[in-house]
């Protein structure tokens, strides 16, 4: 994270009064990430981010919750990800870290049929 932003600010605020740390990072000419972690934890609550489009900047925010140790490491089974036009939840069920996956899985898929 340190090499993706050349300048960092942080700052600290309340998300549904919980206390957090932002952390926000910028590069000349871009627009900034804010990341928010909980100030007990140090776990990451908020990523909001923007995209520049044609009408102006659009934000990006994804929540984090359910943390639950996975080999060791906290992970978020819920992701509650919101846009100007949707919102989208993700509830895991299941990590595997380390799973493994078949060599096959990333093979090439066979070319189109053209259409007649």
């Amino acid at each position: 994270i340190k090499q993706a932003f050349s300048q960092w600010k942080v700052g600290r605020t309340a998300i549904d009064d919980l206390d957090v740390q932002i952390v926000q990072g910028t590069n000349a000419g871009l627009l900034p990430v804010n990341l928010y972690f909980d100030n007990k934890t140090g776990l990451l609550v908020r990523l909001l981010r923007w995209n520049e489009t044609p009408v102006g900047p659009v934000p990006t925010q994804i929540d984090y919750a359910d943390y639950r140790d996975v080999a060791g490491v906290k992970m978020p089974f819920t992701w509650t990800a919101s846009q100007t036009y949707m919102q989208m939840t993700i509830e895991l069920t299941d990590v595997q870290a380390n799973a493994p996956v078949d060599a096959a899985r990333f093979a090439r898929p066979a070319p189109a049929k053209p259409m007649p």
